[in-house]
């Protein structure tokens, strides 16, 4: 495993050439993306942003479920879901390995060829230090210094203005991070009380629909990010959907430990969404507890304006 990720972090920038580049079309390969959703949005999809100004057409590889990310920038969007290996974790999937057979399936799919143009791929690997590396953080990748390009997410509806949206997270990874069951029943029954609709949004396979909400699980993308975008707020523990509300300007409650401050007040937070962050009792506070935070804060906002 220690191999693997060292081989990661060292390989897989080249540039494909043949003896004239002069007059080629230059093509930018990125992929396939195969880690945790949250790096992809904070670690690495805004930098390929970033890095397609420099090339004539970029490629991009990914999940289906990430495919909105790329389209303002992508002229060739290729679907993969590796079926080996184990978990996601940060930018690589555990047993999992970019192979050279792998990338020439993909440039086959993408109708490329070396003898006819300037082809560079650029693989997954860590960059900088996320998440304590800041959205304004430049990086250099080969000739090109790079700095990451967001985009803001979503339109404004009246539609969901009276909507909560709570993602339970479910994930075999850092289990521990998951809130059980029975507390988001008990927390979703306070809500329900206080006449708000509220929506389950997640993968199926990774987060749960929680009983008395509407289930947005794995819903169109474009209504995702509209409701992300318009909601009164999103409600959970730390995880990729959190963090694809940020590039959504949507307010947020989130329970971790101090550990994430930063990321979600600052380093991971381009368009400034308003957060409650609570750490007080990491990632296992009682539902009353948040309930509690979270319709205090919404009251404060409302005697304010």
């Amino acid at each position: 495993m220690f191999m693997w990720m060292i081989r990661q972090l060292s390989i897989w920038t080249f540039l494909m050439k043949s003896s004239e580049t002069k007059d080629k079309e230059k093509i930018l390969v990125a992929g396939p993306w195969v880690g945790e959703f949250g790096w992809e949005l904070f670690a690495w999809h805004a930098y390929i942003r970033g890095l397609s100004k420099h090339y004539d057409r970029t490629v991009c590889i990914s999940s289906p479920h990430s495919k909105f990310l790329y389209e303002d920038f992508c002229d060739q969007f290729i679907e993969f879901v590796p079926n080996e290996g184990d978990y996601r974790d940060s930018y690589y999937k555990v047993g999992f390995s970019i192979t050279s057979n792998l990338m020439a399936d993909f440039l086959k799919k993408a109708s490329l060829n070396a003898s006819r143009q300037e082809i560079s791929i650029m693989t997954p690997r860590r960059i900088g230090d996320p998440p304590r590396t800041h959205f304004e953080e430049e990086f250099q990748f080969g000739a090109h210094r790079i700095l990451p390009v967001y985009k803001k997410f979503g339109n404004h509806s009246l539609k969901y203005k009276n909507t909560v949206v709570v993602h339970a997270r479910c994930r075999s990874l850092r289990a521990g991070d998951n809130w059980p069951r029975k507390k988001w029943d008990i927390f979703v029954d306070k809500l329900v009380n206080t006449g708000y609709n509220i929506v389950s949004i997640g993968t199926k396979e990774e987060s749960m629909h929680i009983t008395q909400t509407e289930d947005k699980r794995e819903c169109n993308q474009q209504e995702l990010l509209d409701i992300l975008a318009s909601c009164k707020s999103i409600v959970g523990p730390s995880s990729g959907a959190i963090h694809l509300a940020s590039l959504c300007g949507c307010p947020q409650t989130v329970w971790t430990t101090n550990y994430n401050l930063d990321r979600y007040t600052k380093n991971w937070n381009p368009f400034s969404a308003e957060v409650l962050f609570l750490s007080e009792h990491g990632w296992q506070p009682s539902p009353e507890y948040v309930f509690n935070k979270f319709i205090d804060n919404l009251n404060n906002k409302e005697s304010n304006r």
